[in-house]
Order: C-alpha cells, then sequence, then structure tokens
C-alpha cells in the first residue's frame, strides 16, 4: 500500500514550504510520486493499494498508469454525511498526533513569531472544496461505496468479500 499523506509527510519535512502555493506543489509532487511507485510494482508484477483522498486532478495520472500497466481497478470510496465528514475533520486537525505540515498552510516548519495565514474552515468552504476538486464524487475503474457514517456499521469481511469479487470479474 502507497499512501500519500506518509509521502507528503517526508516531503514537508525535508523540503518545508513558505507559502500555501509551495504546500500544493508538495502535494501534485507526492501524487507523482505515488504514481511512480505504484507503476514500479505493476511493472514487477505486483499488485497496489493507492492511499489518498482522490481528486478530478488526479484523473489524467490514474488513466496513464492504467495504459502503460493494464490491471484491475477499483475505487473504494467511503462516504458519510457532509456534516459528519465535517466534524472529523476539524477533530483531525486538532489530533497532536496529526502532522502539522497538513494543518499549517503558510509555512512548515512553523517560524516563531509568524502568524499561519490559514483561516478556520467553515463547513460550508469544506463542502464547496471537495464540492469543487471532485473528492466526494471521485472514481476510476469498478466502484465500491462504503457508508461510513457510523464505523460502527461498517463490515470489513463484506467489504474485502465485495472487492474479491469485483477484482476477478470482468
Amino acid at each position: 500500500m502507497i499512501a500519500k499523506d506518509e509521502i507528503k509527510e517526508h516531503l514537508f519535512d525535508t523540503l518545508g514550504f513558505e507559502s500555501y502555493e509551495e504546500k500544493t506543489a508538495l502535494d501534485i509532487a507526492a501524487s507523482n510520486i505515488m504514481m511512480y511507485c505504484a507503476a514500479r510494482i505493476l511493472e514487477a508484477g505486483g499488485s497496489v493499494i493507492l492511499d489518498n483522498n482522490f481528486e478530478d486532478r488526479n484523473m489524467d495520472n490514474l488513466k496513464k498508469l492504467v495504459a502503460e500497466h493494464p490491471c484491475n481497478v477499483v475505487t473504494v470510496r467511503f462516504n458519510c454525511d457532509l456534516e459528519e465528514a465535517y466534524r472529523r475533520f476539524v477533530k483531525r486537525d486538532k489530533d497532536p498526533s496529526r502532522h502539522p505540515g497538513h494543518v499549517l498552510n503558510t509555512c512548515y516548519p512553523p517560524v516563531e513569531g509568524v502568524e499561519d495565514e490559514s483561516v478556520h474552515m467553515t463547513m460550508e468552504k469544506y463542502a464547496e472544496k471537495y464540492r469543487r476538486r471532485g473528492t466526494m464524487v471521485f472514481s476510476f475503474g469498478k466502484l465500491l461505496e462504503v457508508d461510513a457514517t457510523d464505523f460502527n456499521n461498517i463490515s470489513y469481511i463484506e467489504i474485502m468479500q465485495k472487492l474479491e469479487t469485483m477484482l476477478v470479474s470482468e
């Protein structure tokens, strides 16, 4: 499994950023690194899981990856009520174990005396951001949607069974 956020954290710690534009460039670089690694794994005959909050701008790279390395593709999209997603977003950003590079927007590492320009994201801004980026409806290949509004109602065994069926059927 290749997790884009882990790649981003290494880029944050190695290169840092001094603006939101630079942070966005690191995000794009992390996506490119993830695709490169996936291509090498597929080239060697392996299977790969890409862990990412995919959005519209990822589609061309995914199409290129699959065109060059034909494989079965399933998007597992975990959906939940928008208000619940926003609540989790706010809680996650306040979690001290979350890498600060994901939360800060002005610079990382933070500079003492320099206030981060990140503004509190309202529910409305959160919803607009994810609608605009296509994250909430992204799909490539076959689609398995999972209602993640209540984690207690998710059957991971059922998800695995559905994935097995989807991956072997054409």
